[in-house]
């Protein structure tokens, strides 16, 4: 019987319903699957010895030293997008594939950010948030300015930017400029699109929509200097990863009237620090990591958590779409296949 370990349990992107689900499905299959919750590199270490898979529903740090500790490890298996929480290099050192879900997601990731931009603009969060505390401030506050005459800018063009792109330019006609350096300009050909650097976007962006994966190079990229080059009544919008934003500088810009607003999904720290200056601003919008979510994005996801772990332990393959880390290819007894399912 092959051995998987799902190994946060209890981190809250996946049901404990769909959990079992998975579990009673793979054991068709004659896949073991147990469900723990570990919070430190040593229960990782001391509980998954017999492994040959491990899930991970959140960002559970699967290290260097993790990975060379588990011998019989051949897979982690990620139900999301990121997988900066995993040394993808000692992975591949150690002929151990790591699958993630490239697109599960991107028309929630879309939706919900454009609605975070919505609410700010219509101050639809801060009429609620008054209401409820029997005020009554009818037009009142920022003054909203008309989505067709703003400029929208793109930190990153994958799939969920380019959902975005088609809600908001298609449905408001907004101006759209694009910073991605990884972009393939044969693609641009498609979009209404300007491609410009990372100054221009900043400078030029009534509303900054954040759609990067986070890497050495993204991680805090919007600091202090950055937010000083933006307009001071621009928007910034994060359904990426907190760590792209210096949280400390985007404060401290707000209150300085460096910008205008912030819809956050995601922050530095999770669940966002009940002392955190964010939680009293009106200007602010916040949601708990939840731009994923959704009837769609969650039959996707389990789709593939079954289907992924199931072809590589059953048929010996994977499809090189969900491969994190593609440099394994061709070191492993797997056969790499295009495409994906």
């Amino acid at each position: 019987m092959f051995k998987a370990v799902l190994v946060d349990r209890d981190y809250g992107s996946v049901s404990l319903r769909n959990q079992e689900y998975l579990k009673s499905e793979y054991a068709k299959k004659n896949i073991e699957l147990r469900l723990e919750h570990f919070t430190k590199e040593e229960e990782l270490i001391e509980n998954c010895k017999d492994a040959e898979a491990l899930l991970c529903t959140g960002n559970p740090i699967i290290s260097k030293k993790v990975i060379e500790s588990l011998p019989k490890l051949k897979l982690v298996q990620r139900f999301g997008i990121g997988v900066n929480s995993i040394d993808l290099e000692a992975a591949t050192r150690n002929r151990v594939t790591v699958l993630n879900m490239p697109g599960f997601c991107v028309k929630e990731l879309a939706t919900h950010a454009a609605a975070l931009i919505l609410s700010l603009l219509r101050n639809i969060t801060y009429y609620d948030r008054k209401i409820r505390k029997f005020n009554w401030p009818k037009a009142k506050y920022y003054k909203p300015e008309d989505l067709s005459n703003l400029t929208v800018g793109l930190y990153g063009f994958g799939g969920s930017a380019r959902e975005l792109y088609k809600i908001i330019h298609n449905g408001f006609g907004s101006k759209f400029i694009v910073h991605d350096p990884y972009i393939d300009n044969s693609i641009t050909g498609d979009y209404d699109i300007e491609l410009v650097s990372f100054d221009e976007l900043l400078k030029r962006s009534d509303i900054l929509s954040i759609n990067a994966p986070l890497t050495d190079e993204t991680r805090g990229v919007f600091n202090k200097d950055a937010f000083s080059k933006m307009k001071n009544t621009a928007m910034i919008i994060n359904i990426a990863r907190g760590e792209l934003i210096n949280e400390e500088d985007l404060i401290e810009a707000l209150e300085n009237g460096e910008i205008r607003f912030a819809g956050l999904d995601v922050f530095q720290t999770e669940p966002l620090p009940k002392e955190s200056k964010l939680r009293k601003m009106d200007n602010v919008v916040l949601t708990c990591h939840s731009g994923f979510y959704g009837v769609e994005s969650e039959k996707n996801q389990i789709r593939l958590a079954k289907e992924l772990v199931e072809r590589a332990f059953l048929k010996n393959e994977i499809p090189t779409k969900y491969v994190a880390n593609k440099d394994v290819i061709g070191l492993t007894d797997y056969k790499y296949i295009e495409g994906g399912i």
